[in-house]
C-alpha cells in the first residue's frame, strides 16, 4: 500500500504505507484416514490463500492460509515437468513443500532510501510457485500375492485375512488391490496384498500393467499363485516370473514362495507328481530360480495346506529384514521455493533476451505504469551488473532488451 502519515503536528510524516502479506504455501500431507487418490480425479487444480494487502499507518498484511492437501500413506509425489521424485510420504504425518507462496509486495514505507524518502509507488505482490504434480500411491504391505487372473489370490487373502474381497470365477481380473491382515502365531500382524490378475505385456503396461505392479514394489515377501491343474502351467509361471523381472529386476529377486493352488481339482497322486516336477525344473522355468525359497501345494477352497502356507510365510518374513526407511524427500526442499540465482543474456536477431530468476522476480513487483516504480526497477538492475553485461554485449540505444515477456528499449531514461 501507498499511504502517509496525517497526524496531527506532523506535516512531513512521511510513507506509511504497509507491506502486503506473503501468500500461502502448498503442502502435502500423508495420513492413515484415507486409502485411495480418488478425490484428485474430480478436482486437479489447487491454490493456497493469497496474502491480505497491506494498511495503513504501517500495518502488514496477513500471511495467506497453506492449503495442506492429504494424502494416503505410500504416495509418491512426482514433479511432471522437472521428471523427478519431490517426496516419497511413507509414514503418517509426514509432510512436503510442493510449492511455496509468493512472498507480499513492499508498501511504501519499506521502499524509502537517503535518495528517495518519500515514494509514490509500492511494489505489487510475487506470484507464487506452479507445480504440475503427479501422484502415484504404492500400498505398503509385507506380502504380496502374484499370479495370473483366477489363480485364487482372492480367496487366499480370504482364508489367511478378515478381508471379504468378492470372489468368484470371472474370466477377467480383479479390478483394485485387496489388503488384509494375517495374524501370527504370536499375534504380530502382516499386512498382505491380493495384488489383481499379471497378463504377459504387463509390464509394458498391457491390461492393467503399471498400475498394480507399481504395489509389489514396497512387499519383502511374494507369493506365486498358480492353478496346478492348467494345462500349461510351465508357461504360466514362466510368464509372471518374466513380467516381474521385465518391470524391475529387484522384484524377481525377492523372497518368493510358489504356492501350486487348485490341487483339490486333481486326484492326489496327480498332484503330487506335478509339484514334484515343478520343484524340478526351477531353472528351466523361471528367470531367478534361487528367489524362489520353497515350492508347496495345496488348495485355498478346501484350505488343504494353508496352515503350512501361513507358517512358512511367517518364518520367510522374520528372516528377510524390512527394507530401509523409504526417503520422504528426495530432492532439496528448497528446490520447490523460489531460487536466487544469477541472470544469463543472449542475443537473438538483434534482441537482448534477460534470463534469470531474481530479474524476473523483480519484474513481477514491479508496477510498470508507476514511472517511480520502473526507475526503481532499472537502478536495481543496474546495481546487478545487468546494464554492464549488456553494455560488454555491444547494447546500442534503441534496441529491444526482453525480460520475462516484457520488452523494454535500451536508452536515456530507462537503463
Amino acid at each position: 500500500m501507498v499511504a502517509w502519515r496525517r497526524e496531527k503536528y506532523e506535516p512531513l510524516g512521511g510513507p506509511a504505507g504497509g507491506t502486503g502479506g506473503q501468500g500461502g504455501h502448498v503442502v502435502v500431507e500423508a495420513t492413515n484416514d484415507l486409502s485411495t487418490l480418488l478425490d484428485f480425479h474430480y478436482k486437479s487444480e489447487f491454490i493456497a490463500e493469497n496474502g491480505a494487502k497491506g494498511g495503513p499507518k504501517n500495518r502488514h498484511g496477513k500471511k495467506g492460509a497453506d492449503l495442506v492437501l492429504r494424502v494416503p500413506v505410500g504416495t509418491v509425489i512426482r514433479d511432471v515437468e522437472a521428471d523427478r521424485i519431490i517426496a516419497d510420504l511413507s509414514t503418517d504425518g509426514a509432510r512436503a513443500l510442493v510449492a511455496e507462496g509468493g512472498r507480499g509486495g513492499r508498501g511504501n514505507t519499506a521502499l524509502a532510501t537517503v535518495q528517495n524518502r518519500a515514494p509514490y509507488y509500492c511494489e505489487p505482490g510475487e506470484s507464487g510457485i506452479e507445480r504440475e504434480l503427479e501422484l502415484t500411491l504404492k500400498l505398503l504391505a509385507d506380502v504380496g500375492f502374484v499370479g495370473l487372473p483366477n489363480a485364487g489370490k482372492s480367496t487366499l487373502l480370504s482364508v489367511l485375512t478378515a478381508a471379504r474381497p468378492k470372489i468368484a470365477d470371472y474370466p477377467f481380473s480383479t479390478l483394485t488391490p485387496n489388503l488384509g491382515v494375517m495374524r501370527g502365531p504370536g499375534g504380530e500382524g502382516v499386512v498382505v496384498a491380493d495384488i489383481p490378475g499379471l497378463i504377459e505385456g504387463a509390464s509394458e503396461g498391457v491390461g492393467l500393467g503399471h498400475t498394480f505392479l507399481k504395489h509389489i514394489e514396497r512387499t519383502r515377501v511374494i507369493v506365486h499363485l498358480a492353478d496346478i491343474s492348467s494345462e500349461t502351467l510351465k508357461q504360466d509361471l514362466r510368464t509372471i516370473s518374466d513380467e516381474l523381472s521385465l518391470y524391475e529386476l529387484r522384484l524377481a529377486q525377492m523372497p518368493q514362495i510358489l504356492f501350486l493352488n487348485k490341487s483339490d481339482l486333481l486326484l492326489p497322486e496327480e498332484a503330487d507328481a506335478i509339484y514334484k516336477e515343478i520343484s524340478e525344473n526351477l531353472k528351466s522355468i523361471f528367470a531367478n530360480p534361487e528367489s524362489i525359497t520353497k515350492v508347496m501345494h495345496g488348495s485355498c477352497a478346501s484350505t488343504d495346506g494353508i496352515k503350512a502356507l501361513q507358517n512358512e510365510i511367517m518364518e520367510l518374513l522374520s528372516k528377510t529384514p524390512k527394507p530401509d526407511e523409504f526417503v520422504e524427500v528426495h530432492d532439496d526442499e528448497a528446490a520447490y521455493q523460489h531460487p536466487d540465482t544469477g541472470f544469463t543474456i543472449s542475443r537473438k536477431k538483434g534482441v537482448f533476451y534477460v534470463s534469470g530468476d531474481r530479474a524476473e522476480r523483480l519484474l513481477g513487483v514491479t508496477n510498470l505504469r508507476s514511472p517511480e516504480s520502473l526507475q526503481h526497477f532499472f537502478h536495481v538492475l543496474r546495481a546487478m551488473g545487468i546494464v554492464d553485461a549488456l553494455i560488454s554485449e555491444g547494447i546500442q540505444e534503441g534496441d529491444e532488451i526482453v525480460i520475462g515477456k516484457t520488452s523494454f528499449s535500451y536508452g536515456e531514461g530507462t537503463f
